[in-house]
């Protein structure tokens, strides 16, 4: 397979999974801060939907001061936004033009319905109350992609590529939303009704990964800091959590780098000691330290991943 069709099925899933994690963690921040309780900021739940997505710096160069209507469209659909869900869509799918010969059509059509879907919904006038109407039919299409990515697709090299992409970006996106929320209870630790504001935030936290009610299922509990982040983590068989979408994201390597037949590949070495050092990790070695070191730890060992694997399999 030519190097320049491999890096756009691995980044047509990567683009897919990031869009899908962006869409749901707006919609639900957004709705929070309408049922918000009067003691929790609105402002900080609009202020952490740019802090996940990365664009709290870009978007004070555009505004200059947070604004409901602003925050949404910016991160939605503003076309000059490099890292809007509308521009991670057209990526995605001028990646899946690129490699188009080797999908399915069913996942091509699929895929770019969703583009001008969301390309028409940009040139409408935008008001904060469409939050749901746009982002609950991408977090449709994307699981119907994802679906027809496991069903219309050979489970070849292409598949292992595009599914690379997917876990990779999951683990990311969770890590993400994980250090978001605890970054957001940091913040109003101290107040005197903090322990109130911060069990609101664990179901946030839970529906924004979309692991409210297995999370609730699994534990037979509210959610607490101890079940939500232990789920969200190490949890081996959800396949939200960080340690399943890590060992997922593995076995597509060893599967691809086989085919090299560089079995000793330091590449693949390290990959399989991040995931090792995951499965052998405790909830109690996370609690020992700032559970936002280790995320911080794991999420820069993801980064690099991604990175070394792009630029010793994939450049062209």
């Amino acid at each position: 397979m030519l190097s320049r069709i491999a890096n756009s099925l691995f980044w047509m899933g990567r683009y897919l999974e990031r869009t899908e994690h962006l869409a749901r963690y707006a919609k639900v921040h957004y709705f929070s801060a309408l049922d918000a309780p009067q003691t929790q900021n609105k402002e900080e739940l609009l202020e952490s939907i740019l802090i996940y997505a990365g664009l709290d710096k870009l978007y004070y160069k555009d505004y200059d001061k947070l604004n409901e209507l602003n925050v949404l469209f910016y991160v939605l659909l503003d076309v000059k936004n490099p890292f809007s869900i509308v521009n991670n869509i057209n990526y995605a799918r001028e990646n899946a033009r690129g490699a188009r010969d080797t999908i399915t059509s069913e996942l091509w059509e699929s895929i770019n319905k969703l583009y001008h879907f969301t390309n028409e919904f940009a040139y409408k006038p935008f008001k904060s109350t469409h939050t749901f109407d746009f982002t609950s039919p991408v977090m449709e299409s994307s699981a119907e992609i994802k679906g027809l990515i496991d069903n219309t697709m050979v489970h070849d090299h292409a598949w292992n590529l595009v599914s690379l992409g997917l876990h990779l970006e999951r683990a990311i996106q969770i890590m993400r939303i994980i250090s978001s929320k605890l970054d957001d209870i940091n913040k109003i630790e101290g107040n005197e009704v903090s322990k109130a504001i911060e069990n609101y935030q664990w179901p946030i936290l839970l529906k924004s990964s979309e692991s409210f009610d297995m999370c609730n299922r699994y534990y037979k509990a509210t959610p607490s800091r101890t079940n939500s982040l232990e789920f969200l983590i190490l949890n081996p068989q959800f396949p939200k959590s960080i340690l399943f979408n890590v060992c997922k994201a593995y076995e597509h390597l060893e599967t691809l780098i086989k085919v090299t037949k560089d079995d000793d590949n330091p590449f693949l070495f390290h990959a399989g000691k991040l995931m090792y050092k995951l499965k052998y990790t405790t909830f109690d070695d996370i609690l020992a330290n700032d559970p936002l070191v280790f995320l911080n730890g794991v999420l820069d060992n993801l980064y690099k991943v991604g990175t070394d694997f792009e630029k010793e399999y994939l450049s062209f």
